[in-house]
């Protein structure tokens, strides 16, 4: 398949099954030659990503530096690139020591997991990111992964709602959400996938948690984004912005996919935690559908998220 390259951001992104075993001839620098990497990873070299990965490289004449151990590491001056893999998280991190110590350095990134895929850091340097959706997938990850096609759907490609009711090829599905997210980040407007259904999502599980921190949290992430991607659409509607009804239809999909639209807390503690939160960054502002496939900013006070979470 065809790299997705943003018409402005300088990396591209390459998807296929079983893409990392041919990294090492992906990875030679332009003109030919080897490479030097340092590799940020916290995977075993035995994971099925890395150990794909580290192959393809050895293969290719590559040479892999490992990340440093100790308080007070010295990184080394001789590397001339960095391989960044592992999951979101990891990758989140890594970006940030990559732009602070090796600003200059091209970066791959390496996304283990379906959720990374989907939802993965820049960082300001020149990069590939190289996607395999082919790699083992826990039931956890799957659900997260869907969740994310669920908002990418909702908000920016409602052709791609109506596919999410099959079983679905999560490869062909991520290269569509990777292309609207290089469009969302050549435009600047990151803001308007990053707070769908986060703003109320992420509070309601900050409400649980702050309302008996010794309690099981019968949500997770995923739930969360779910429950605040509903709540944002009744909120659309309420006032007028979304132009038409698909609530029932997202709950319908949600429902399939063994999602929940709802959660016991009240409208005072949601309001509460939306005040609170640290995601809501005093801005109080929020991305509601305008319609399936599109939406928007939209400025809101938190006193007017009542009846959200019928329950």
């Amino acid at each position: 398949m065809k790299p997705i390259r943003p018409k402005r951001l300088p990396f591209e992104i390459r998807v296929g099954s079983g893409i990392l075993r041919k990294a090492g001839a992906l990875l030679s620098p332009p003109g030919g030659g080897k490479r030097r990497f340092l590799y940020l990873c916290d995977l075993p070299d035995t994971d099925p990503a890395p150990s794909a990965l580290l192959a393809s490289l050895e293969k290719a004449g590559q040479t892999v530096v490992p990340f440093p151990d100790g308080e007070y590491p010295d990184y080394p001056n001789d590397v001339d690139a960095l391989l960044i893999t592992g999951d979101a998280g990891k990758i989140g991190s890594a970006i940030l020591f990559a732009d602070d110590y090796y600003p200059e350095l091209p970066y791959v990134l390496v996304p283990t997991t379906l959720e990374a895929q989907f939802d993965f850091a820049i960082g300001d340097a020149a990069g590939l990111i190289l996607c395999d959706p082919s790699l083992p997938v826990s039931d956890a990850d799957r659900k997260r992964a869907t969740v994310e096609l669920i908002r990418y759907a909702v908000g920016f490609d409602a052709t791609l709602f109506d596919l999410l009711y099959a079983d679905f090829d999560f490869g062909a599905l991520l290269r569509r959400c990777l292309a609207i997210r290089c469009d969302l980040l050549d435009a600047e407007k990151t803001d308007l996938f990053d707070r769908l259904g986060t703003v109320i999502g992420l509070s309601v599980g900050y409400a649980l948690g702050a309302r008996d921190p010794f309690a099981d949290d019968p949500f997770d992430e995923a739930d969360e984004l779910a429950i605040g991607l509903a709540a944002a659409t009744r909120y659309a509607l309420k006032t007028g912005y979304c132009r038409k009804d698909f609530l029932s239809d997202l709950i319908g999909l949600l429902s399939y996919h063994g999602l929940p639209n709802s959660a016991l807390i009240s409208d005072e503690e949601l309001i509460a935690a939306i005040e609170e939160y640290p995601w809501a960054d005093g801005r109080n502002v929020i991305s509601l559908p305008r319609r399936l496939g599109e939406c928007g900013l939209v400025e809101f006070d938190p006193a007017d998220l009542k009846g959200l979470l019928p329950n």
